[in-house]
């Protein structure tokens, strides 16, 4: 069973801890906490494995919120169906939590055709050329 938990950087020695796990898994991409949007989501496995990380970056002026910072875990004994399944989940919370907050629309972009791919099985719109730019109704 994949349990889902909120994230937002801190400084206490908790999330400096989560934060550094996660920042392992793409250490030149992943930015600096103080960076990261407070709506943040990790996926878990049933052995406590930390399956994905993403967050929701909210527009405070219209009902508009980005995607950001989607990272799997690299550790190649996790499976990929448990990873995708993460991911599901976890976008099906933010989705949830945005369209709670008032939010009616998600967007995202990506130059990875995997991204793109994933993303349009999750319900995203795909723009099919270059720079793929993502957007995706609340419903």
């Amino acid at each position: 069973m994949i349990r889902i938990e909120t994230y937002a950087y801190a400084e206490d020695e908790e999330s400096q801890r989560t934060y550094w796990g996660l920042k392992s898994w793409a250490p030149e991409t992943f930015p600096p906490g103080a960076l990261l949007p407070k709506l943040g989501v990790i996926a878990y496995d049933d052995h406590g494995a930390a399956l994905c990380f993403m967050c929701a970056d909210m527009s405070n002026s219209v009902p508009r919120a980005y995607l950001d910072y989607l990272h799997t875990n690299p550790n190649p004994n996790l499976k990929a169906a448990s990873k995708f399944a993460g991911v599901k989940l976890a976008e099906k919370f933010l989705c949830e939590e945005l369209k709670r907050l008032g939010y009616s629309v998600i967007m995202a972009m990506t130059e990875k055709a995997g991204i793109a791919y994933l993303s349009q099985k999750l319900g995203y719109w795909v723009n099919p050329k270059g720079l793929s730019y993502m957007v995706k109704q609340i419903t």
